[in-house]
């Protein structure tokens, strides 16, 4: 008679219906164990390879698919005492030293007599699920689900929230979509902002991606437009971020001379040139063209430092007038009043320049003869 029982599964995987699960990236389970006989053990995989080596308790089993149930492997060996400790070890192949799944089990016991008939041994292991037809053990899923991985990702579509997305099993924010790419992680997927390296900024605003719109001296300009992005005066007169240019105390918008220290204002003389008066006369040196001359400002007809007096009131400025306290003598020397010395002042004598001679009754210069006619 046939010996059948289940296995109780001892290491916390999961225990159901007489099933044993793989780890969810082999999608492999173990549908039942059977004793046939005393001597011997029987183990039928689902969604098992024939490559598969098999091992329980170190015994190499021997197994090959069978074709009902479909894709069953059944995999036969030495028999196993009620109560002992049993390790079942799988291994990807008869090269592989490491087994990829372990299961570990008390084996329970069982009555001989208790079992099913020979025709339960011609139909093959006992069918768990009679009303699905593709199913003869629950599995992962139960009976009337198929043990089904749509997205190839060793989780079972009924165990999987996400069965087409490979990468979720369960839903996210964006449910099972791919969750959004984050470069600069500021919480905010790269799609919806426009500066998806910059954790600071999701718009360029006015200094562009990377550089903050901070400004520093609150002088309503940005710091990447702003010359002096620490002060908050500026002007257009020399160096911008020099508030006064002559360090005369008066800032430069309020300075109409702002290079030059010594004043505030342009002047008569403008800026950079002294408004100093040498000579005194109300008038700076940079207008005077007599600076050190108190009574002109302009050389005039005699030059800086001689006046232009006309003593004589001739018309001729003293310094250009022979004479210039005689206004009237025009002939000769105009300081001469008596060119030929015959006591006769030039403006009487009609022959100024002939001592012999004071008129004309022969021309100046010629001597008077008497003739004395003889009878």
């Amino acid at each position: 008679m046939k010996k059948y029982f289940v296995i109780p599964v001892l290491i916390l995987l999961f225990l159901s219906a007489c099933t044993f699960l793989f780890p969810a990236e082999t999608n492999i389970t173990i549908a039942k164990i059977d004793h046939p006989d005393d001597g011997s053990l029987t183990v039928y995989l689902r969604h098992a390879d024939e490559g598969y080596l098999v091992t329980v308790n170190g015994e190499t089993f021997d197994c090959a698919m069978v074709e009902d149930p479909p894709d069953t492997l059944k995999c036969s060996g030495p028999s196993l005492e009620p109560g002992e400790k049993a390790v079942i070890r799988f291994y990807e192949g008869d090269t592989s030293t490491t087994p990829f799944y372990t299961l570990e089990f008390d084996v329970p016991e069982y009555d001989l007599e208790d079992g099913n008939s020979e025709e339960d041994d011609q139909n093959g292991p006992e069918d768990l699920c009679p009303d699905d037809p593709k199913k003869t053990a629950p599995g992962v899923c139960g009976c009337g689900v198929a043990e089904t991985d749509s997205d190839g990702d060793g989780t079972l579509d009924c165990n999987d929230n996400c069965p087409n997305n490979p990468d979720i099993i369960n839903p996210g924010e964006n449910g099972c979509k791919a969750p959004e790419e984050d470069s600069d992680d500021d919480g905010i997927p790269d799609s919806e902002e426009n500066c998806p390296d910059d954790p600071e900024k999701t718009d360029p605003g006015i200094c562009g991606c990377g550089t903050p719109d901070s400004d520093l001296d609150e002088d309503g300009l940005v710091d990447c437009e702003d010359t002096c992005p620490t002060i908050a005066y500026s002007d257009l007169i020399g160096d911008p971020c020099d508030p006064d240019e002559d360090d005369d105390g008066i800032n430069d918008g309020g300075d109409r001379c702002p290079f030059d220290p010594l004043k505030r204002t342009a002047g008569y003389c403008g800026c950079g040139v002294s408004e100093v008066d040498t000579d005194l006369d109300g008038t700076p040196d940079c207008v005077d063209l007599c600076p050190n001359d108190k009574k002109k400002t302009e050389p005039g007809k005699c030059g800086c430092g001689v006046k232009d007096k006309d003593s004589d009131k001739d018309g001729v400025v003293d310094c250009k007038d022979a004479c210039p306290l005689d206004p009237n003598d025009p002939v000769g020397d105009p300081c001469n009043h008596d060119e030929d010395g015959d006591t006769y002042d030039d403006w009487i004598d009609e022959c100024p320049f002939d001592p012999l001679k004071k008129h004309k009754p022969c021309s100046c210069g010629v001597p008077l003869i008497r003739i004395d006619r003889y009878v």
